[in-house]
């Protein structure tokens, strides 16, 4: 074990390859005369442009450039960026330094104010006047893989707002291999109602099959219906993150994190297999290790529901890790896997883009004394039944989400014997 750890600790991560104009790749939205173009800047190019190493504070620009040729002033709500974004002062603050000869509270008081001068002449206006161009950095919370975001305009008596949801520029998501316009072709994608989606998920498997395509795994436990750029808003939003690739340094941090105790928060998941291929998208939320985390997959089911997409999939949650006959070394997840199911639901139901859920039959029954097992020997109880989650495009509150009178999931979490 120690010469695996030291083998693949030689492997170095990948680097950014792309230049470090990180304006030349901002995405640009409209709604009627305003434009906002946004881009979420990597630790490489934040150095670049600060001098400073903001990423190891753990703090990550976003540029943003309004273009309002609106004849009305808009205010940007910065909460909707980030609800914990930084202040100029908190950055000059903690990169304020001292010389060897100078430790007056004067001199460190220039140095502050220097900082703070640096950062406030970068910092976004908060006013964008009637047809002007404003542009700047909101001083963010870091998100190694990808950030989830929106800008909103607010007037009056008028709200504008854009979503953005981008890749960190230099990582290597595990779902970017994954061809999504040549999954299925035009004539295997089929409409469905609510009744036919029903029908639909009471249908498929029980499960997803293990890293030997035939043992079957975790339960399908898990329905998301919306398009794949509000699915992910959505959950990486809420604190989930993208999965890296399984390579070398990522399988070392993946152990390091495990032995040592620190936080990973993209690290790679093993591949599973349904509609004869791997996941297509992985997320997870860590708490201080790998070794703890909700985790799910999803995959785009051949059907629609109103044009959008169908994702189904699994979530559970892991406790702890042991050795494994299947895969060496693995997580243990949580025996109750509905809890899981609870989780993901309460979560995106706090994102406020929750319109409708229900409960569907298809995975079927288990307890204690008829416990199910999935691919690496973890038993698991469960009611049988998978939920699913119907998005809404514009903001839904908690009191108006809709409850699809399908079937009804165990009162109580704990299966009983």
């Amino acid at each position: 074990m120690v010469f695996f750890i030291l083998l693949v600790g030689c492997s170095t991560p990948p680097i950014q390859t792309e230049s470090l104009d990180y304006r030349a790749r901002a995405e640009t939205q409209a709604d009627d005369r305003v434009k906002v173009s946004a881009v979420v800047l990597s630790p490489q190019e934040t150095e670049h442009s600060f001098k400073l190493p903001l990423a190891d504070k753990n703090i990550q620009p976003v540029w943003i450039e309004i273009n309002n040729q609106e004849d009305k002033e808009f205010v940007i709500m910065l909460l909707s960026i980030d609800p914990d974004y930084f202040s100029p002062s908190e950055l000059a603050w903690m990169f304020r330094t001292y010389s060897d000869d100078e430790t007056e509270d004067s001199s460190e008081q220039l140095d502050f104010n220097d900082r703070v001068d640096l950062f406030l002449e970068k910092h976004i206006p908060v006013v964008v006047p009637p047809r002007s161009t404003v542009s700047g950095y909101v001083y963010t919370n870091l998100d190694p893989g990808a950030k989830a975001f929106a800008v909103e305009l607010i007037g009056e008596r008028d709200v504008r707002s854009f979503e953005f949801v981008q890749l960190v520029s230099g990582f290597v998501a595990d779902f970017k291999r994954v061809n999504f316009e040549n999954l299925y072709s035009p004539d295997q994608v089929r409409e469905l109602d609510l009744a036919g989606l029903q029908t639909y998920l009471e249908g498929l498997s029980c499960c997803i099959l293990g890293g030997d395509k035939q043992t079957l795994g975790d339960p399908l436990n898990l329905v998301i219906v919306g398009t794949g750029r509000h699915v992910l808003a959505t959950l990486i939003r809420r604190g989930w993150d993208l999965t890296e690739t399984i390579r070398g340094d990522t399988i070392w941090r993946t152990i390091a994190s495990s032995v040592f105790g620190s936080k990973y928060r993209t690290s790679p998941v093993s591949p599973m297999y349904l509609f004869g291929r791997t996941q297509d998208v992985a997320l997870q939320k860590a708490r201080n290790s790998v070794d703890e985390r909700n985790h799910l997959r999803l995959w785009i089911a051949p059907v629609t529901l109103n044009g959008k997409q169908v994702w189904v999939g699994q979530i559970s949650r892991d406790i702890g890790v042991k050795l494994s006959s299947k895969t060496t070394v693995t997580h243990k997840i949580d025996p109750v896997v509905d809890e899981a199911r609870l989780y993901i639901t309460l979560d995106v139901a706090a994102s406020q883009t929750l319109h409708r859920f229900g409960y569907v039959k298809g995975v079927g029954y288990s307890d204690r004394d008829t416990p199910r097992f999935n691919y690496t020997r973890d038993p698991y109880y469960t009611d049988g039944l998978r939920v699913v989650l119907i998005l809404s495009d514009k903001r839904h509150p908690l009191d108006s989400i809709d409850y699809l009178q399908w079937d009804e999931p165990s009162r109580e979490l704990k299966v009983q014997r």
